[in-house]
């Protein structure tokens, strides 16, 4: 009863804690990747733009700047100071995504705003959950991590959309830890094709979807497999055409694709200088052969080697990997590390706000279903150098050097817990859970 007492109590602290800081904080917080996602339909809209931000860039900067400089708003004004050009590179899908908020620019900024807090708290919650605490400690755990993690605090900060898709990872975790599914394969299989619009909302994640589509396809088979391969194409065509319908052409998606292509490690707009924090733009800069880019196939067959190593049984054989990878893979905790770690080592753009979807590995490995010393203590330290803990002071300390080594390279502490398990599912310790029963549907 006193421990009950005492949790509710603690809830209700970190609760009022939490809601000082956010209120406090909201006038500092600018938004100024929302800026971009909001202001780029804003002003097609509003100015009957034809041309599309990735040719034309200049005249969508220029719509937004005549508004900003006539508008009453100091938010609105103090975020289009710090945009005065755009560097338009989200997807046409995530334009038209944003495309439903409101055209006065504080108003919007403050329900995508509690959108995140909403996303990033019920995520945090949902994984403490899983992890197996009671409601008020993981209601506990979800306020402490949005106030000391400091990847959250820059998604907010910035507006950017990575606290969304890590409550998209959380349920798709879910639905399978719990096993969820409702053994109806047609409608099962949006389980596929959901990450079609994950990956085409914002393709940071194109890892992290292939990852969940093997642990869908080692989990229930091939069958179910193809017909959620059948509405990924389905739900891709609708993102592509709901992309093309907000700037009136399909051209926008082959110009976003041409801007996209020019990201390599000699084009790339965003270096280390400018906070991009890109563990193969790292290694580029060491070893300038490869490129970032370059450098990011590299990691992928560094690690690909790594986890077809860990996954040999004691025979080696082709067939004893691959029902190691089946075992493996069918966790979804597993699945999601994986996708990460790869996002992390071969992706020539990182930002600060991307490892907030490094809290699903970090779930996972801090509470182990066997003893692991590796796998907790690699969760903590990854969790520690990226708390405002460490972060707040060395940025007080202007040590940015310390700052981005332990940015870059904080991921890596995931990799022993992850390849332990990888090891473990190579001995046959991790038995497969029984697929459910699916039928075709109606």
């Amino acid at each position: 009863m006193m421990a009950r007492i005492a949790t509710a109590a603690a809830a209700v602290v970190l609760a009022a804690w939490f809601a000082y800081s956010a209120v406090d904080a909201f006038p500092r917080q600018l938004g100024i990747d929302f800026y971009q996602f909001w202001g780029v339909p804003l002003a097609r809209d509003a100015a009957s733009l034809e041309r599309t931000p990735y040719v034309d860039a200049p005249m969508y900067a220029l719509v937004l700047n005549t508004m900003a400089d006539s508008s009453p708003n100091a938010k609105f004004r103090e975020a289009n100071r710090l945009r005065r050009t755009l560097e338009p590179m989200g997807t046409p899908f995530l334009y038209a995504a944003f495309s439903v908020f409101p055209g006065a620019y504080e108003r919007a900024q403050v329900l995508f705003t509690m959108l995140l807090y909403a996303a990033a708290g019920v995520a945090v919650f949902a994984l403490s959950r899983l992890r197996g605490l009671g409601g008020g400690a993981a209601v506990c755990v979800a306020f402490l991590v949005m106030l000391t993690f400091n990847p959250f605090a820059q998604d907010v900060r910035s507006g950017n959309v990575n606290s969304l898709q890590l409550a998209y990872l959380v349920a798709l975790v879910a639905i399978s830890s719990r096993r969820a599914f409702t053994g109806w394969a047609w409608l099962d299989g949006l389980y596929v094709g959901s990450l079609a619009l994950f990956v085409l909302f914002k393709p940071n994640t194109p890892w992290i979807a292939l990852a969940l589509a093997l642990h869908y396809l080692a989990l229930r088979g091939v069958r179910a497999f193809a017909i959620g391969a059948v509405w990924a194409v389905i739900l891709a065509g609708v993102a592509i055409a709901v992309g093309a319908w907000q700037f009136g052409s399909s051209h926008a998606w082959a110009e976003w694709f041409q801007l996209a292509r020019g990201m390599d490690g000699s084009a790339l707009l965003f270096t280390l200088d400018r906070g991009n924090l890109s563990f193969a733009m790292a290694l580029s800069r060491v070893s300038p052969a490869l490129g970032a880019v370059g450098w990011g196939l590299a990691m992928a067959g560094v690690l690909a080697v790594g986890l077809a190593l860990a996954l040999s049984p004691r025979d080696a054989s082709t067939r004893g990997v691959l029902d190691a990878g089946q075992r493996a893979f069918a966790d979804p905790w597993f699945a999601v590390t994986v996708g990460v770690a790869f996002t992390f080592a071969t992706s020539p753009l990182v930002w600060p706000h991307y490892y907030v979807l490094a809290l699903v590995p970090i779930a996972w490995l801090v509470a182990p279903e066997r003893r692991c010393v590796a796998c907790v203590a690699g969760a903590i330290a990854c969790y520690v150098v990226l708390s405002r803990a460490v972060i707040d002071p060395l940025v007080a300390r202007e040590a940015y050097g310390v700052l981005q080594a332990f940015s870059v390279a904080a991921w890596l502490a995931l990799l022993p817990g992850m390849f332990m398990f990888a090891r473990a599912a190579a001995r046959g310790e991790n038995t497969p859970p029984a697929p459910a029963a699916a039928t075709t549907g109606t």
